[in-house]
């Protein structure tokens, strides 16, 4: 088999390696697609090291289907089955852990991060993460690989409780940006306003669901106020710029909700005054990846069709061109970048 391998920041190579060997309980995957993301570039060239253990395989947006196991298949599984793969591997007994929070935690490990992940034309499912593999059946592999972006979108929304809102603002219509915008129209918020500064992924947020799309300027934040009549119940910052939020304050209504979605330069710091936090009881959330039962509820509206994801998948490049999917992902001119191993 082949996979392309990461041994250092910038230091990416294809290579040719025996198809994994199993251990007892384990699950071997063959993988059909495999997307990438701004932490895999963010690995890739270096701007994130932490936890990621040298040389590995990156991806950790991939599905595929079964083609061989170490023992009895859990119900549901079958070789020949489609699934998505939550990347996530928790300890089950840290703090995190314990209180549900199984995306943060501290000893985690992931595909992708540790375990090798979907950039290779086969990967180990270890008997620990079977639980993971999450069937779905009847879309293509790029719409199942997209269920781990989706999902973390899920968790976000989950947080700042996006079922009870009447008005959602989302700033960044980035493939994620999108995604949160049909996601929050498939959970039922009836009015959705978007901001981003390219007029195609405006475009794309239109078509998306948003009833108001507007590009960043002095009075932006005036239209969506007047727009929301009475402000905006939830803000999420889908793009990893400060002035996501800061212009958007104004904006929200009394007990609003904001996900502080997106990853940020390390050094980046959002400033907002204290008095409006306590007298608007307002709450700012962070969102990080996802959780396992998140993964099985977008599944479940990609399946049912609630949830259109197909025209957001971008540019599948072969295994052997990985670096310039990955440059072509950073230039932010595509939807979901991604790799076909078998191309």
């Amino acid at each position: 088999m082949r996979h392309a391998v990461l041994s250092a920041p910038l230091d990416l190579t294809i290579e040719e390696v025996d198809v994994p060997v199993l251990e007892p309980g384990d699950v071997l995957i063959q993988v059909d697609a495999t997307l990438l993301c701004g932490t895999d570039l963010r690995i890739y060239n270096g701007t994130k090291s932490k936890n990621v253990s040298f040389p590995t395989v990156l991806g950790h947006e991939f599905a595929g289907h079964v083609v061989d196991s170490n023992g009895p298949l859990p119900e549901g599984l079958a070789v020949g089955t489609q699934v998505c793969v939550y990347p996530i591997v928790s300890c089950g007994e840290c703090a995190a852990c314990r209180k549900g929070h199984e995306n943060i935690c501290k000893n985690r490990e992931a595909f992708g991060y540790q375990l090798s992940g979907g950039l290779a034309q086969f990967v180990r499912v270890p008997a620990r993460a079977v639980r993971n593999l999450v069937p779905l059946p009847g879309v293509s592999p790029a719409e199942a690989a997209i269920v781990e972006p989706t999902a973390c979108a899920y968790n976000a929304q989950k947080l700042v409780r996006t079922t009870d809102a009447e008005t959602l603002l989302v700033v960044g219509c980035g493939p994620l940006g999108l995604l949160h915008i049909r996601l929050a129209k498939a959970l039922g918020v009836p009015r959705v306003a978007a901001v981003d500064p390219i007029e195609g992924r405006r475009a794309v947020a239109a078509a998306s669901g948003a009833d108001l799309v507007l590009p960043p300027g002095e009075d932006t934040a005036a239209q969506i106020a007047e727009w929301s009549k009475g402000g905006v119940d939830v803000l999420i910052m889908a793009i990893g710029r400060t002035d996501a939020f800061t212009p958007y304050t104004s904006t929200l209504a009394p007990g609003a909700r904001v996900s502080v979605f997106a990853g940020f330069p390390s050094s980046a710091e959002i400033s907002v005054v204290a008095n409006d936090i306590h007298y608007n009881e307002w709450e700012i959330v962070g969102a990080s990846s996802c959780r396992l039962d998140g993964f099985h509820a977008v599944a479940a509206l990609i399946a049912d069709g609630r949830l259109h994801v197909a025209d957001l998948i971008g540019t599948q490049l072969p295994l052997d061109r990985t670096a310039e999917a990955l440059e072509l992902a950073a230039s932010g001119k595509d939807m979901r970048v991604g790799v076909d191993p078998w191309a």
